[in-house]
């Protein structure tokens, strides 16, 4: 049975042989990506091409319920957008959702080293259940966002949250599932807040920290939406897509957001600190694209 594209995309950052200058994995990430732009179908489509993935099968285990309460939330999600009668956020979009959720794949999926702790001791230790949060964590996040910003913190959060767990409600196949659910998805969806993130740093800096698991499922979830947009070619496109997005709404914001130097400002702020993402050098990445804009 012939792979998917976004299967075949994926299998291209697990071949040392596709990585680019220095072992950056950069040329297959960016073709991903933009894959994941031109590739026209759903995301209830794209989300059930995806699961079927390698690292998405290695994932699975006996009565699973996330693959099925993704593809539901996914198909509600195509449902509000095709039924908004005015065209999807620039930026916000479902294809958004699509990248969020391919980078959380490819971070996930990368071979970690080794540790002296324990699985129950180490946080940075995903199992397979919590990989499967995250994942719909990433089909949520956004769920319902309209292209603004947040007049106050997590405002936006806040409405994917209460509109996802709207979703959750109405499924009773497993009650105390839903309850542990939603509980997870508040504090990773939060997390993705932009003026969270020092915040969410601090937890993992200094002698005295001590990150908890859904910390670093929060770190992990950030990094997940971020990781399209420090890309030296695909995060300057999407620059300017946010630009658009807050032309109405916030007109200085979205020049400076299309502008070099408000991608510089925002190449500067963020970090990607997971070993995950350690493992697939975004630290690497990101300098390079900070590098470009200052030559």
């Amino acid at each position: 049975m012939p792979q998917s594209p976004i299967s075949e995309a994926l299998a291209k950052l697990q071949n040392p042989n596709q990585k680019g200058l220095s072992g950056k994995p950069l040329d297959a990430l960016e073709a991903l990506f933009s894959l994941s732009r031109t590739y026209s179908v759903g995301f209830r489509q794209f989300f059930g091409e995806l699961i079927t993935s390698s690292y998405w099968q290695s994932q699975n285990y006996a009565a699973n319920p996330y693959p099925q309460l993704c593809l539901e939330l996914a198909s509600l999600i195509d449902s509000y957008y095709s039924n908004l009668g005015y065209s999807e956020p620039a930026y916000h979009s479902r294809k958004h959702f699509q990248e969020v959720c391919l980078a959380l794949t490819v971070l996930l999926s990368q071979p970690l080293a080794s540790t002296q702790k324990s699985e129950f001791d180490d946080p940075w230790a995903i199992s397979r259940e919590d990989a499967w949060v995250l994942l719909f964590c990433a089909v949520a996040h956004d769920f319902g966002h309209d292209g603004s910003t947040n007049e106050v913190p997590f405002e936006l959060e806040k409405s994917s949250i209460e509109k996802t767990c709207t979703f959750l409600s109405q499924n009773s196949s497993a009650p105390d599932l839903i309850k542990k659910l939603e509980s997870k998805v508040e504090s990773i969806i939060l997390a993705t807040d932009p003026s969270f993130l020092s915040t969410l740093l601090a937890k993992f800096t200094g002698p005295t920290a001590n990150p908890t698991r859904i910390d670093c499922m929060s770190m992990l979830m950030v990094e997940a939406d971020l990781l399209a947009s420090v890309l030296p070619m695909h995060g300057k496109i999407l620059g300017k897509l946010l630009g658009q997005e807050w032309e109405s709404s916030n007109p200085k914001a979205a020049a400076s957001v299309a502008s070099d130097r408000g991608r510089l400002k925002f190449l500067e702020y963020v970090r990607f600190i997971s070993p995950h993402a350690i493992m697939l050098k975004m630290e690497d990445i990101r300098n390079q694209s900070i590098e470009e804009l200052k030559d």
